[in-house]
């Protein structure tokens, strides 16, 4: 088999495309708040349901897209969002706005499982780490992505631009069912798993779990700390914190060529989160603004080194290719239940003690991340 760039590529481009479902509605909350009548929660559900989604059925989710092939999970993932977009540039009240987006976390979901699956069986086994290091990167592309896009034609009316993703979605299901072929999702072997193979998963989805959730907390509360205990203006803060999470992306992208030097992905896991939240603890703690702002790009820049190296073994940890679909879906079950976890447990913990105890929740559970990602065992 020879690795086919042009459709990890394409894969790729999908998975973007999908995390910017994540992306879109958060600068459209006061137009949507002003036409809608949302409260500030039904605008936060608006913008948080997708990752629910995830938590609650991503492992069926793996282990369905299995069963009836990645190609078509993916086309079927798609249209779903399509269908969503449709319905979120038709509504007239608040319910049909929310079932818009719970339906966009479904075809969100089936798209996290069955793209990366599809990308790891396109690639020659030397090829794969770096595929799925690249892999790692769509979410906060994607997001970045729709931010920007959404800002900045903001003018035109939020109805307008779910038209424009509407269109743009039922044109990549097309072109997956033109170009993705059916034969490449197909798994071989028999259906019934190998036993023991989600159990010898877990540590692996749990150093995602605590990555997650470490890396949405940091990352949601850096303004709020940059404000509270630096006195910055709301709009310095919400800047350097996009900054610096932006940094994640180079991060990954660089622990592909480590994994490819002959770094172990797990290995690489518990270092990358074990050295972020140490970079993060150092921040929070005692360093002047500017060795701060740098210190927190580079923890994310570490952290992004996690989720390449989680991706990248998972076809190392699968005993059969018919493993990773159910595999993905249970990492992507672990990330967003982290995800969804991460920002109000850290808000709790520092409104019950302080921001100087942050540090110590954060390095707990990079601890136990670590410990997790140095427990995985490859096949």
């Amino acid at each position: 088999m020879t690795t086919s760039w042009s459709r990890i590529a394409l894969l790729y481009a999908i998975g973007v495309l999908a995390a910017a479902q994540l992306g879109i509605v958060p600068p459209l909350v006061p137009q949507l708040q002003r036409d809608l009548g949302l409260s500030l929660t039904e605008a936060g559900t608006a913008v948080s349901v997708i990752t629910l989604v995830g938590a609650v059925f991503g492992l069926p989710a793996g282990g369905w897209s299995q069963r009836i092939g990645h190609a078509r999970a993916l086309a079927i993932g798609l249209a779903i969002m399509a269908v969503a977009a449709a319905l979120c540039a038709a509504a007239s009240d608040t319910t049909t706005l929310l079932a818009g987006r719970t339906l966009a976390g479904i075809g969100y979901l089936l798209i996290v499982v069955a793209a990366p699956s599809l990308m790891a069986m396109t690639a020659e086994p030397r090829h794969q780490p770096i595929t799925l290091s690249l892999w790692a990167t769509f979410v906060p592309t994607g997001i970045a992505l729709a931010g920007l896009v959404t800002a900045g034609f903001e003018e035109t009316g939020w109805r307008t631009i779910f038209a424009v993703d509407l269109v743009l979605l039922a044109a990549a299901v097309i072109i997956t069912i033109v170009a993705v072929p059916r034969e490449v999702a197909v798994a071989h072997g028999d259906r019934k798993l190998p036993k023991g193979t989600l159990a010898s998963s877990l540590p692996l989805a749990g150093a995602f779990f605590c990555f997650a959730l470490l890396f949405l907390a940091v990352a949601g509360l850096l303004p709020a700390w940059l404000i509270d205990r630096r006195a910055l203006t709301a709009a310095d803060a919400g800047r350097i914190a996009a900054i610096a999470t932006a940094f994640g992306i180079p991060g990954s992208l660089l622990a592909g060529s480590l994994m490819r030097a002959g770094f172990l992905p797990s290995r690489l896991a518990a270092i990358g989160l074990s050295s972020s939240m140490v970079l993060a603890a150092v921040c929070f703690a005692a360093l002047p603004l500017p060795m701060a702002v740098v210190g927190f790009a580079l923890s994310f820049a570490a952290g992004g080194l996690v989720p390449a190296a989680i991706f990248a073994s998972v076809p190392l940890v699968a005993a059969t290719p018919r493993a990773i679909g159910p595999i993905n879906g249970l990492v992507a079950q672990a990330g967003s239940l982290g995800s969804l976890t991460g920002p109000p447990l850290l808000a709790l913990w520092v409104g019950w003690t302080d921001w100087s105890f942050a540090p110590l929740m954060l390095l707990s559970i990079a601890a136990i991340g670590a410990a997790a990602a140095f427990a995985v065992r490859n096949r």
